[in-house]
Parts: C-alpha cells; structure tokens; sequence
C-alpha cells in the first residue's frame, strides 16, 4: 500500500486535486465548519497526503501532529506549511493505527479519506487509538468518500457505524450526501450552543 501511494505522490504532487477541484475545496470548508470550536491546542491528522487539511488546521490550532505513510507526501506537507512558525505543524512518515504517537494527547483528532484502506484488526486499533488519545473536552472527525474504491477494505458507512458505536463517544454533528459522509463526535455530551451558555 505504501508503494502504491509514493508512486502517486511521484507521478503528481496533487493526485486527487484537492487543491483545484471544487468537490474538495467544499468537503474541507465542511470540514472545518463543523468543528465545534474555534481553536485548539494539539491536533493530529494521519493521513495528511500533500497538507491542504494540515495548513488549513494549522490556522486553528496551536499545534499540529501530521503524518503520512509516504515519505513524497511527507516532504509535500512539510513544503506546504514551510511558512508557518516554526513548531506550528510537525510532519513524519508513519503508518497508522501502527504508529500512533506514543503518549501523545490531543483535542482535535482528523481522520479523513484512509480508514478504509484498513483491515478488521486495524480499524479497532484506530478506533481504540482515538479514545484513548482524544482528551475529555475534544473532538474526533471523519470524513469519508461513499462510492465504491477499488482497493479499499471497508465503505464509509460500516466504518463511521463502529465510531458511532463508541460508548464513550457522543456525535456533535453528521453531515450526509451521495459522495461522502463527515460525522464529528466527542466525549463531551453538550451542544455547541449548551457549551456557550446559549441553552441549558
């Protein structure tokens, strides 16, 4: 798998067009939009492919923890956030759920278009990775292509379904279409507006 993805990154440095397709500029505004907070203090996002997400989260977090299983999109996100302070995002070839960083806590977790290119074993080591790493007032997004992918071992549904089974977890917010779907959860049970004294 990782070969397959470092010849992608080879052959361009924006295979999926993230940059220019306007399915994708919206998905990630999506994204952000459903965070639950304006900021905060540590994110990880696996998976970061060439850090059009990495940069965007970088302006709402005081730091970001990216990485990748290819070491081409690993240099791609380290050039696309090489403006940023320094500290501000830190980039490294890993492979997840494998190489979770060890003892690390965050309070925003982004787990965006690879969960399904893992087997039974490993989603629940993600799954597991992510309670354990999420702190108490945070917040864990996926976000998910619906369609059918040739070489991927599980659909987005079945997938966000076994997060959503997560006793400790409680869904913020769902954002459903034909082509993806974005579910945030957290373990804090309130609302957005229950969090600002909007409502009781």
């Amino acid at each position: 798998m990782s070969e397959h993805f470092q010849h992608l990154y080879e052959q361009s440095n924006d295979p999926w067009q993230v940059r220019q397709r306007w399915y994708e500029q919206r998905k990630r505004a999506l994204l952000l939009a459903s965070l639950p907070s304006p900021h905060y203090h540590h994110a990880f996002e696996p998976a970061c492919g060439n850090g059009e997400l990495t940069a965007a989260l970088a302006r709402r977090a005081d730091c970001v923890t990216a990485s990748d299983l290819s070491p081409a999109a690993v240099e791609l996100t380290r050039n696309r956030v090489a403006g940023l302070p320094a500290g501000r995002v830190s980039v490294a070839c890993q492979r997840v759920p494998q190489d979770w960083p060890a003892g690390a806590a965050f309070d925003l977790i982004v787990i965006s278009e690879m969960a399904y290119y893992l087997d039974a074993d490993e989603l629940e080591q993600l799954r597991a990775n992510c309670v354990n790493s999420l702190g108490l007032s945070g917040a864990l997004v996926l976000c998910h292509w619906r369609r059918p992918i040739g070489d991927g071992r599980q659909d987005a549904d079945a997938i966000h379904a076994a997060f959503d089974a997560i006793p400790q977890l409680h869904r913020v917010s769902r954002h459903e279409e034909a082509d993806f779907l974005l579910d945030v959860w957290s373990p804090d049970p309130r609302s957005v507006a229950q969090q600002e004294g909007v409502t009781a």
